[in-house]
């Protein structure tokens, strides 16, 4: 029996998992590469180019042409230049923008559309809800703490100093210099503060009294100076850290998501759904999805997942889990590395392409789960033609 032709434009891991699973089904692939066809000047337009190619292929024995370049604007192009051709085979196009699609079937009804990164993103989460048999114990643990003297902790420190200062001179000038207690606390204020009123001084006392009196001149004024240098800086830092997307978190319990890209969207879209306390970190501030996220008040932290001052910030030892979706497999593992070493024992899921890869870095690194969602998409696109195939040739 023949075998029955599928065409595929496009290229890419999508592709690569979806031949694996059509060859497995007995389907003859006939993969043409999205540059054959968008070279306009082989012939003028993608039509005439479309038009070209087909005459090479029995059009009578393709059974489902399928779309699958990683930029939406080429499968649009397609699928009008397609619909032109008025082949009635069925398309199967992967598309990220879903504003498109409602418009599309009006152009050809004989379009199903799937988005890679929408299907993937509940499997992604659901790993989230299953129970893994952990070994901490196998895993180094990173207990070394940075010990950071914290503007705030310097500040508490000299506000403490000058208080010492202020009630060791209070105490001199009462019982060494005969004043009051309350002239005794003026007296000290209005040094501190330079007010010099002139109603108390120390011009006929002793010449330690003096000395005293210089020391608390000058070492409140250096204490004062410090301490509204600190505070200055502290109230900056902090409003630039924020102003930048960077803050520290005190969040518990929450996901961190690495990666704000087309499934690290549908990710997050997927937890904040399911109630999900969610910290997002993207390197690049002008990622698409950033501004739409902080407007709908999600959390959202600029900085490399791969630092460990910035896993920290996002609180990962209270944290119920970490995804990273970075579109890089070496990125991923890394970060994956850095929160395993960070937290022994909480979830961590990649996404990884590699399937042999991702099978070792479960086995040997403690890693809960490495998933493609190109794997998982690749299912639901070979689905619709398992379906198609089924109508077509049972009995009406």
């Amino acid at each position: 029996m023949k075998k029955k032709d599928v065409l595929i434009f496009g290229s890419g891991h999508l592709v690569f998992r979806l031949k694996k699973i059509l060859h497995t089904e007995g389907y003859h692939c006939i993969q043409c590469y999205d540059e054959k066809i968008n070279n306009i000047s082989v012939s003028g337009s993608i039509i005439d180019n479309l038009a070209h190619f087909f005459k090479d292929i029995n059009i009578e024995n393709v059974l489902m042409i399928y779309l699958l370049d990683d930029k939406d604007e080429n499968n649009l192009q397609l699928i009008i230049a397609l619909s032109s051709l008025k082949y009635n085979i069925p398309i199967t196009a992967s598309l990220f923008n879903e504003n498109f699609f409602s418009n599309l079937f009006k152009v050809n009804n004989n379009v199903t559309i799937i988005n890679p990164a929408k299907i993937a993103a509940p499997e992604f989460v659901e790993t989230l809800y299953k129970k893994y048999d952990m070994h901490g114990e196998n895993v180094q643990t990173n207990n070394h703490k940075v010990i950071e003297k914290k503007p705030d902790y310097l500040i508490k420190k000299l506000l403490v100093l000058l208080l010492a200062l202020s009630v060791a001179c209070i105490g001199y000038f009462h019982y060494f210099e005969h004043m009051t207690w309350i002239n005794a606390v003026y007296f000290v204020v209005v040094i501190i503060t330079t007010v010099g009123f002139g109603d108390l001084n120390l011009l006929a006392s002793s010449d330690i009294s003096k000395i005293i009196g210089v020391i608390l001149m000058l070492g409140s004024t250096i204490l004062i100076w410090m301490i509204f240098s600190l505070t200055i800086d502290y109230f900056l830092k902090n409003r630039i850290q924020l102003a930048l997307g960077r803050k520290k978190y005190s969040t518990k319990n929450h996901v961190i998501v690495c990666g704000l890209g087309r499934l690290g969207y549908f990710i997050v879209e997927e937890l904040l759904k399911r109630d999900k306390k969610v910290i997002i970190i993207e390197i690049n501030e002008e990622a698409k999805h950033v501004d739409y996220f902080r407007s709908i008040g999600a959390d959202v932290y600029i900085g490399d997942a791969r630092s460990e001052k910035v896993l920290s910030d996002v609180n990962i030892k209270h944290s119920a889990a970490l995804i990273s979706v970075i579109n890089n497999d070496a990125l991923n593992i890394e970060i994956g590395l850095h929160a395993r070493t960070l937290y022994a024992t909480m979830k961590i899921v990649l996404r990884i392409f590699d399937e042999d890869i991702a099978v070792e870095i479960k086995n040997m690194l403690n890693i809960q789960l490495a998933m493609s969602n190109s794997a998982i998409a690749s299912k639901s696109f070979f689905n619709e033609l398992k379906k198609y195939d089924h109508e077509k040739h049972s009995p009406q």
